[in-house]
């Protein structure tokens, strides 16, 4: 059980980080920005990121990829990497993944783990809990994003791991004038086109990127069920052989 809640507080804090933020005309921000940069997904597309946060145990490397697409839907996976973990989403996105209803398929895998398929009203009601989980480790708020715009700062030219880039710095200012992050895009880089982006807690340097992404998800893929005594409307899940009933392999 313990396992398992785990494995899903690890899928909220993955919703959480690879989901993008638009801005209209007016440079007023339209969803509350969680990375920072427009979608443009394209199959093959990846981008693999170096991760600094404060007060974390250290350094991660974030991986996202487009390595499919189903109609006018495509997957989307994110791979979150440290010294001690390797967790995996990939999820089936109609749309802008910063919006829950765009998520048709969420699929996640911790460690040597099973890859489990979560319900999709799971999705839906865990997206309050990563947006407050997201805005205590960022400092960019939850709540008041249409007070949020983004200016534009200028052409930059800045060197990282991945190599020298031109982009465009912007800054997201709150109503007050506090300049809560700045980034650097560049549309070469899918599916975000972030170069660097940083807050006050959290820097995100481009490492790498490339056009022949590949899923790291292989083998079967279990579906999640409600494990005994949790509460209705709640769907969380065990792996298989962990009690009888308690995992049923997806057809």
């Amino acid at each position: 059980m313990r396992k398992v809640t785990m494995l899903i507080l690890i899928a909220l804090v993955v919703i959480a980080i690879p989901l993008g933020a638009t801005a209209n005309s007016e440079g007023k921000v339209s969803e509350i920005p969680r990375l920072f940069g427009l979608f443009s997904p394209k199959v093959g597309a990846w981008a693999e990121y170096d991760i600094a946060e404060k007060g974390s145990s250290g350094p991660s490397i974030m991986r996202m990829s487009i390595v499919g697409k189903e109609g006018d839907a495509y997957w989307y996976e994110v791979v979150n990497e440290s010294s001690s973990s390797k967790n995996i989403m990939k999820m089936l996105v109609k749309g802008n993944p910063n919006d829950s209803d765009n998520i048709m398929r969420l699929i996640i895998k911790s460690g040597e783990g099973p890859a489990r398929e979560m319900p999709r009203d799971f999705v839906v009601m865990g997206r309050k809990m990563a947006t407050h989980m997201f805005s205590r480790r960022s400092g960019v708020p939850a709540e008041g994003a249409d007070a949020i715009t983004v200016e534009t700062v200028g052409e930059k030219t800045l060197e990282v791991p991945a190599g020298k880039y031109t982009g465009v710095e912007k800054r997201m200012v709150d109503k007050d004038g506090k300049v809560l992050a700045t980034y650097v895009a560049n549309d070469d880089i899918m599916p975000f086109g972030i170069v660097i982006s940083q807050t006050e807690t959290t820097t995100m340097t481009l490492r790498a990127h490339g056009s022949d992404a590949k899923s790291m998800i292989t083998g079967e893929v279990f579906k999640m069920d409600l494990p005994p005594g949790m509460p209705e409307g709640m769907p969380r899940g065990m792996p298989p052989g962990m009690g009888p009933g308690m995992g049923e392999k997806k057809k």
